[in-house]
């Protein structure tokens, strides 16, 4: 039963977004807080990431927009003395944060309890030598492994385990990557630099080339336990999981194999006393599945349990949140779309998933592309069909970004690069398999180069047989209908046949063939479930019906990318939130595992496919929306759209391809907000802090307010207020500014004002901007009543400043660009603070 004693908790947030974690952290607080007021628990955030969905649905006065750390998480537990805190959605900062408050007894003397990770589990995250000592415990296997500090300790450890072996620095703060050492030689010359600066080291077996397998699991109090998801990595340990492609369900293990991890799984989890959800990452002998090890317990939210709870339908983080309070899983009661069975079954699956990594390379150059043990992906994809063929194309379709529904090609790489590269994978590992299929390679062969299973060479062989159908036998229903089961899209058709995209879709529709939708849910068609996430087939049974008459479909972004992508998540998830609320049926379509706005909460449907014009088309035919709402930044598919003049097209935020010439210096900036007649409201004044002299490519900070004196900044709006007059802008704009060395000020231009500053404009303001220009183009917006709402400004400072993945990519960057964020963090203070 439900701990009656929970009055109030505070979840610790995630923090900015960097590799290893984009928005899942945040979607898991978000439904976390759904959960627990749904409970009666009142809820409390510490957070410091401006494009946190949680931060806005909380009551302000119970947010507090501060950096996870000791001191911020204690005087927030001082002042407002709640019962519990969950740190599981906010990363490895909030699990080291908690460690810290209850290894100085704190929470035990503030009689504030921990939620979701025990003190058990606690003692072995991040601590090579007790992990092993648990594993052990349990008769489990761990990798054979020893800190040593000096080089005759270390050959002492190699003598007992043998060539090759890993080496990895303790301190796991400085670096996470593991050095492979082949023999006696390699390890003496790697071991003189490691102990030069009196390093401890730690050495391990080397398992490169094992197969990764991860499972997800749930636990209660009662020790009940279910296994929610098994994923499989395509790549073998030796590629960082992360980076690796992933498919769910698990295809080339045996039963006995499966059910000797899932066992595991479980041993581990009672030993950890783990109340809600673990991860557990294993590695397995290619050559007999039954040796294995345990390499990594994760008993907390992350990509990976986020990639199983949207594989499955299973709604994790709902019954996690009700494990935490007390309840037993038979005593969950979920929504009435689930069977009432669902908390305690575990889930099967009639459809396919494979994640594809998202690359920063396009955006960092720099960076060492080659694929190893240190995480280099910013985002990921994914691809939902029938067989595992369709999911793999799917995935690639989405992953690639490429305006063009194409099959992209590596035909160019010379013989010599294809292997080097089937031996030392490097980002555009996926295209490489496929191109050395395409020159003949033999699968046995494959499988030794690349240490990937046989199983998905035939699959990709198959692909590539339905793409010489396609070549040879052009515009036939035939060569479609095959096309389609194998995850094609018609603009693929389209592009190799030189035909219109119309043309295609004619041919199959002539002959009353349209898609049909699968639902994603855990019982495999056994039980009646209404989940409202769906992926589209070509079967006969359609599971999806038109939501209703008055419905808005959004396009999410798909995969994070370095730049605004976070920040355009939260985007979409708050869009979503207003055209509910405005009366819309909501839709989106996306294909991010991690994303925001893919919460079942935000939205009456979601589908995921690729985001490209003949799956949109599709949709659209389904579930005629009145308004189509797409992303900013996805020009080729704007123009694409518009060519159906039928379609209520509104892009948000303002398309930022204006063809207006930007200045190169500027300093600060006045922001407005314009309605249809031209009448402009100034809203604030905000400094742009570029890292590279005044240069507006490199602005990637703000500060609001910029303080003028009062004849200067009634200089600055009159100015600002007629260059809107002469412009057609509408909705959020900013006029530009300049100060020259002699603090003389000049007008450089004009612009829509950007996504992440829409949002940090709300967060400085405290008014949700992105709700409003909803609104506005709704035209449901009083502009005279929001502008009653605002807020005095001057005697407070916000700052927002992006974040990097320089250090995680290993390089150096002098000035840094808006298109290299991967996050941001905000922080307040008084105007009379320093």
């Amino acid at each position: 039963m439900i701990d009656n004693k929970i009055k109030k908790v505070l979840i610790l947030g995630g923090g900015p977004s960097k590799i290893g974690s984009e928005t899942e952290l945040d979607a898991a607080a978000f439904q976390m807080m759904t959960a627990l007021k749904k409970n009666g628990v009142q809820v409390l955030v510490i957070d410091n990431n401006p494009f946190s969905l949680t931060l806005s649905e909380v009551q302000p006065a119970n947010v507090f927009i501060k950096e996870i750390n000791l001191k911020n998480v204690l005087d927030v537990i001082k002042k407002e003395s709640p019962d519990a805190i969950i740190p599981i959605a906010g990363g490895l900062r909030a699990i080291h944060v908690t460690q810290e408050l209850l290894n100085q007894g704190i929470l035990s003397d503030l009689g504030v309890r921990v939620l979701g990770i025990s003190k058990e589990s606690l003692k072995v995250i991040n601590n090579p030598d007790k992990m092993k000592i648990a594993i052990n415990s349990i008769d489990e296997p761990s990798v054979p492994s020893k800190i040593v500090r000096s080089e005759s300790e270390a050959f002492e450890v190699v003598r007992k385990i043998g060539f090759p072996v890993n080496i990895k620095k303790v301190n796991h703060k400085e670096s996470t990557e593991r050095i492979i050492c082949n023999n006696a030689e390699e390890l003496s010359d790697m071991l003189e630099d490691e102990f030069k600066d009196d390093s401890v080291c730690i050495i391990e077996k080397s398992i490169v080339g094992y197969k990764q397998i991860e499972t997800v699991a749930v636990r209660d109090q009662t020790n009940t336990k279910i296994l929610i998801s098994g994923l499989e990595n395509i790549d073998a340990v030796g590629v960082h999981s992360g980076d690796s492609i992933v498919i769910s369900p698990v295809q080339t293990l045996n039963d006995i194999e499966y059910q000797n991890l899932r066992t595991a799984t479980f041993k581990m989890m009672d030993l950890l006393n783990i109340v809600g959800l673990c991860h557990i990452q294993f590695a397995l002998d290619p050559n007999d599945g039954s040796n294995y090890y345990i390499t990594k317990i994760n008993p907390m939210i992350n990509s990976s349990s986020s990639l199983a709870a949207r594989s499955t339908g299973y709604p994790l983080v709902y019954v996690c949140t009700n494990l935490l309070l007390g309840n037993s899983l038979p005593e969950i009661q979920l929504h009435a779309n689930y069977h009432r069975l669902t908390p305690i079954m575990e889930p099967t699956l009639d459809h396919v998933v494979i994640k594809m990594p998202v690359w920063p390379f396009d955006n960092v150059p720099e960076a060492n592309q080659q694929l190893n043990t240190t995480m280099k992906s910013v985002g990921s994809t994914i691809g939902v069909g029938r067989t595992v063929e369709e999911a793999m194309l799917k995935a690639l379709r989405s992953s690639q970004f490429s305006p063009r529904d194409v099959l992209p090609s590596m035909y160019e790489i010379s013989n010599d690069e294809l292997i080097s590269q089937l031996i030392h994978p490097k980002s555009d590992r996926f295209l490489v398999l496929i191109e050395a299929l395409r020159r003949g390679y033999q699968v046995d062969e494959l499988e030794e180069l690349t240490k990937i299973n046989q199983f998905y060479f035939y699959k990709l062989k198959a692909l590539l047989d339905v793409e010489e159908l396609i070549i040879k036998e052009p515009m036939k229903l035939s060569t479609i209908e095959v096309a389609h089961d194998h995850g094609f899209g018609d603009g693929m058709m389209a592009e190799t046949w030189h035909q219109p995209i119309e043309r295609v879709r004619e041919i199959y529709h002539a002959a009353g063939e349209y898609p049909t939708y699968k639902a994603i849910e855990p019982s495999a068609g056994e039980f009646d479930q209404n989940i409202r996430s769906f992926y589209s087939s070509y079967e006969i049974e359609n599971e999806s019906t038109q939501e209703s008459e008055k419905t808005a479909l959004v396009i999410g972004r798909g995969g994070n990318k370095l730049g605004p992508n976070t920040g355009a998540d939260y985007y979409t998830a708050e869009m979503l939130i207003q055209l509910h609320k405005i009366g819309y049926k909501t839709i989106v379509m996306n294909n991010n595992p991690n994303a925001l706005s893919l919460s079942p909460q935000i939205s009456d449907k979601q589908y995921i496919e690729p985001i490209q014009l003949g799956a949109i088309l599709n949709i659209i035919e389904l579930e005629k929306p009145v308004r189509v709402f797409i992303p900013g930044n996805r020009h080729f598919l704007l123009k694409q759209l518009k060519q159906y003049t039928d379609l209520n097209v509104q892009v948000l935020p303002p398309d930022q391809e204006t063809g207006v010439v930007l200045p190169k210096d500027v300093t600060y900036a006045l922001n407005f907000f314009v309605n249809q007649d031209g009448k402009s409201y100034f809203i604030s004044t905000e400094k742009l802090i570029s890292n590279n002299k005044s240069d507006l490519d490199y602005v990637t900070a703000y500060e609001t307010p910029y303080v003028l004196d009062d004849e200067a900044l009634q200089r600055d709006i009159e100015e600002s207020k007629s260059h809107i007059q002469s412009s057609n802008w509408i909705g959020l704009v900013q006029i530009l500014f300049n100060q020259n060395k002699k603090g003389e000020s000049e007008y450089v231009g004009i612009r829509p004002l950007r996504l992440t500053e829409t949002i940090f404009l709300s967060r400085a303001t405290g008014i949700n901007w992105v709700r409003a220009l909803v609104r506005f183009y709704t035209k449901r917006l009083d502009i005279n009543e929001l502008m009653k709402n605002m807020p005095d400004m001057s005697n407070r400072v916000t700052h927002m400043q992006a974040t990097f993945p320089f250090k995680q990519l290993n390089v150096k960057v002098d000035h840094a660009n808006s298109s290299q964020e991967v996050g941001a963090k905000i922080k307040f203070r008084l105007v009379d603070d320093k």
